[in-house]
């Protein structure tokens, strides 16, 4: 079992245990997280130390990855997305020159992300350019939710490409959502996920112009295009990408990671999780997205 496998499956069983007595201790008692989608995804931070990530037993690895494939987002799924040369409808308005989508964190409301104030801003910015779309994917924290988030974006950027072909994408993605679109630009055999191991075409990954992800779970804190005030040896809960995963797109992409989110620094806090809309880096996303699509006008 791979290094960042094992580290994976091992948060996977720390995070389970915690949800388990967290939901025990919670019977008959409200929480203020169940108001707050974030509060809810940053639940998971109670995961095994960053030093922490030598290969489990032998005995010990099947019951570990079974955990693993059941836990909250992750897990395979072969959604009924249609294959190459089939995608249907993008949603896209052709008399838009670029379009905002905003691919939503655990449990969050469609509309209501971390990334929707965001997205608004960027489109005020852009004037009558721009449209703003938010993904249409569970974000949920049962099996094969972030794979069929994968399915469903390279559906909807291969269809967009043919349909709105002068239309550009800004993709912003938090969290469970940052996942989803890095797993969409990387090649199948380098995804987390199992997914129906399509690929978007040379077209469509011409388009995007900017990528930004906030609280990836797959940080990889030796980067060339992350920010924040992150720690350089610490890497995301789920084991980070592979240097050149993203290909050419890396070079239009910003990973924002804050100190001790347990997300993108394995081992931290959950309160730095959903801490992006006060720290100013929603405010550096913005002026980094409008810079680049303005030059594209």
């Amino acid at each position: 079992m791979s290094t960042h496998r094992t580290w994976a499956v091992r948060a996977a069983a720390a995070v389970v245990a915690f949800l388990l007595t967290g939901a025990l201790a919670a019977c008959g008692s409200a929480s203020a997280q169940d108001d707050d989608p974030h509060a809810q995804e940053a639940a998971s931070s109670q995961s095994p130390a960053a030093g922490d990530s030598g290969d489990a037993p032998a005995e010990t690895q099947g019951e570990e990855q079974s955990l693993a494939a059941t836990l909250l987002f992750n897990g395979p799924s072969h959604t009924d997305t249609a294959a190459p040369g089939a995608w249907g409808e993008s949603g896209c308005d052709a008399q838009k020159q670029a379009r905002i989508i905003v691919v939503r964190g655990t449990e969050e409301p469609a509309g209501q992300s971390l990334m929707s104030p965001l997205a608004s801003r960027i489109a005020a910015e852009l004037g009558d350019h721009a449209q703003v779309s938010d993904l249409d994917y569970p974000a949920s924290w049962e099996s094969g939710s972030e794979a069929a988030g994968v399915n469903r974006l390279i559906a909807v950027l291969n269809a967009q490409s043919a349909q709105c072909p002068a239309m550009r994408t800004v993709l912003l993605g938090y969290s469970q959502g940052a996942m989803v679109v890095g797993d969409a630009l990387s090649a199948p055999d380098t995804r987390f996920n199992e997914d129906n191991g399509y690929e978007l075409s040379p077209v469509a990954r011409g388009h995007i112009v900017v990528v930004e992800l906030y609280g990836d779970p797959r940080f990889s804190a030796a980067a060339s295009y992350n920010s924040g005030d992150f720690d350089r040896a610490v890497d995301g809960i789920l084991g980070a990408r592979g240097a050149a995963d993203f290909g050419e797109i890396a070079e239009r992409t910003k990973s924002f990671c804050t100190a001790r989110d347990f997300a993108c620094q394995a081992g931290g806090d959950t309160e730095p999780h959903g801490s992006y809309a006060t720290n100013g880096m929603l405010d550096e996303g913005m002026k980094y997205a409008v810079d680049r699509v303005k030059a594209t006008f």
